[in-house]
């Protein structure tokens, strides 16, 4: 398939865009990677939001953003303006707008940036289904336009900026109508409302199209800009995985959905979503963005055609090779772990390979090798496999010399991984393993493909830990979504048993396998109903030997239960003290006082878990 979405897939060229001014800071154009926050405090308490945004501000976050999820939250703006400026900050503000335009026409005299999300702005739930035909879906299209044109105009007298937002899971029933809950309809939904702002000449536009689930959200910024290509927009482009919840696992999944859309050129401004302090954001999207620009180029590496959806996921094929009795690999098995012990250590039991360094440097094990080769080595390969009948080889090779290997790989289907090797020249370590499994296809080979992250691969040798494990979630999650990788090793850490879980972590961060439970928790913010930090704490406390299952745990009622969508269960706050039990995407208990709640959810899976 042709890639249409970015300049290059082999190395990172940024997307031109058009600058953004929101105030005095520019997005998009030749501006760095802004980096966002939003306050979780109640708007209306001017005090609180003040205090927080000065500290956000003297932390280094950029762009600050407030909900207003009222008129007296829209008016509270305007004070928490004021004394923001009065303490000397000049960073813009951006109120941000669910379901009511009398707020947004309210918030935009105060603060510099209005965030809309077209599936609530104003398309309403409807009570029962309804069949849009061409004529009804036309004029509702034309009511939206009526009530959105008012903040359009204002915008555009007072110069202010506007981000238009998709969330997967919160899409308007007309979009789903016609569009199904799909990457192609968060795309439409924001399109459709970007068309009314150029028909009134308005072109002070950000575009954000956000997702818990890390495949989907990848899957929906490419296929945004290469639509927004096709209708001759180049806005910037604001990233965020939505949800992402709490601890490492948060972190992983900002980096992977986050790190491997700035390494394919796409994105402007980031914002990671933890369900932390808002402060704790900011130096985890700053090291993203780091990253991201150390892979900086000036041309594209020439194109390589490649046989991937880069718009909907789909496994890449490859033959099966049964390293030992217990480990398969390849043929749409799960992404098995590759553990390399220390010396003297022993395997951790969570990998399904363990290789130790031989005395020559080679990586070897009960099944496995992992040896490097140069083009000039076909004939060590071919001699290797003879001599060593027993095992499964892991060829380390560039993907420039693959073509030497061709035969040997054919002949040997059911014998050799192939794992890509470091970076041998402008592109980064994702663009040499794209362009290897590119190279397989085009040879009709089949091989499985390891993903070994080492030193080898860093962008950044002298990185520390967090800036390692941004690293290796950002090449591993970018080609797992790609489909490409059939088992993945991970050497960051001088702990073995680490390396293993990082690995596992990075899986299912990226979707490729579930290995524990998982959580979908939004970052809290005024809309929250109840102290989310302290309930997701305790939530995880319960439930985290439950292996596989996922929970949505969600401030409000606003955008949660949509964007909790791909969970088993989900704890929503529907009022204050009042907790709603969602099982799937249907609410099964409304109204719970939140001092039963956890205990209620509890019960809920317990006999979900008896039933199976």
């Amino acid at each position: 398939m042709k890639n249409s979405y970015t300049q290059s897939r082999f190395n990172r060229v940024r997307r031109k865009t058009t600058e953004v001014m929101v105030g005095s800071v520019g997005i998009g154009g030749s501006n760095p990677i802004r980096i966002q926050s939003m306050t979780n405090t109640k708007t209306c308490d001017v005090a609180a939001s003040v205090a927080q945004c000065i500290q956000l501000a003297e932390a280094g976050c950029e762009i600050i953003r407030l909900t207003a999820q009222n008129l007296d939250a829209a008016r509270a703006l305007k004070d928490i303006s004021k004394q923001f400026r009065a303490a000397g900050f000049s960073n813009p503000l951006v109120a941000d707008i669910h379901f009511l335009p009398q707020t947004a026409m309210e918030a935009v005299e105060h603060v510099e940036k209005i965030r809309v999300n077209p599936g609530n702005f104003s398309d309403k739930k409807k009570a029962a289904p309804v069949e849009y035909t061409d004529a009804l879906y036309a004029e509702e299209l034309d009511k939206v336009r009526e009530k959105f044109t008012p903040l359009v105009l204002r915008c555009k007298e007072l110069g202010r900026a506007m981000r238009i937002g998709t969330n997967h899971g919160s899409l308007s029933d007309r979009i789903v109508s016609r569009y199904g809950d799909t990457s192609f309809g968060m795309v439409e939904a924001a399109l459709e409302f970007a068309r009314i702002c150029e028909d009134l000449n308005f072109k002070n536009l950000v575009f954000s199209f956000k997702s818990s689930n890390t495949r989907v959200m990848i899957d929906t910024y490419r296929l945004a800009a290469k639509m927004m290509a096709q209708e001759g927009m180049n806005y910037p482009l604001h990233l965020g995985v939505t949800e992402a919840g709490f601890g490492r696992d948060a972190r992983i999944k900002s980096a992977i959905g986050i790190g491997s859309l700035l390494l394919d050129g796409l994105g402007d401004t980031i914002r990671v979503s933890l369900t932390e302090d808002p402060v704790e954001e900011l130096p985890v999207a700053r090291e993203i963005a780091r990253l991201a620009a150390l892979a900086d180029s000036d041309e594209p590496v020439s194109q390589t055609p490649e046989d991937i959806d880069f718009y909907s996921y789909k496994r890449r094929a490859s033959n099966l090779v049964e390293v030992s009795d217990k480990a398969k690999v390849g043929a749409g098995t799960l992404p098995a772990v590759v553990e390399i012990l220390g010396e003297g250590a022993k395997a951790s039991g969570l990998a399904e390979i363990a290789v130790s360094k031989a005395p020559s440097g080679e990586l070897i094990g009960g099944g496995l090798v992992i040896k490097k080769y140069t083009a000039a080595d076909a004939g060590r390969l071919e001699e290797d496999l003879r001599s060593m009948s027993d095992k499964t080889i892991a060829a380390e090779i560039f993907a420039a010399d693959i073509d030497a290997f061709a035969e040997i790989l054919g002949k040997a289907q059911k014998r050799v991984l192939v794992v890509p090797a470091a970076p041998s020249g402008a592109e980064h370590a994702v663009g040499e393993a794209r362009r290897l499994a590119a190279k397989l296809d085009s040879l009709k080979v089949a091989p499985p493909i390891m993903l070994l992250f080492d030193s080898e691969k860093l962008i950044d040798k002298n990185g520390d830990f967090d800036s390692r494990l941004d690293e290796a979630s950002m090449y591993l999650g970018s080609l797992l979504a790609d489909g490409i990788g059939d088992c993945v090793c991970v050497n960051i850490s001088d702990d073995n048993l680490e390396n293993a879980k990082i690995a596992l972590d990075i899986l299912q961060g990226a979707r490729a396998r579930k290995s524990k439970a998982e959580y979908i928790a939004c970052p809290s913010c005024g809309r929250t109903l109840y102290n989310i930090q302290e309930t997701a704490a305790k939530i995880k406390a319960h439930t985290e030997h439950m292996k596989g299952i996922t929970i949505g745990i969600m401030g409000c009622i606003v955008n949660g239960p949509g964007e909790m969508a791909d969970a088993d269960y989900g704890y929503v706050g529907g009022a204050p003290g009042k907790i709603n039990l969602y099982k799937a995407k249907k609410c099964v208990e409304m109204n719970i006082p939140q001092e039963e709640a956890l205990e209620r959810l509890l019960k809920l899976i317990e006999e979900d878990m008896k039933n199976r």
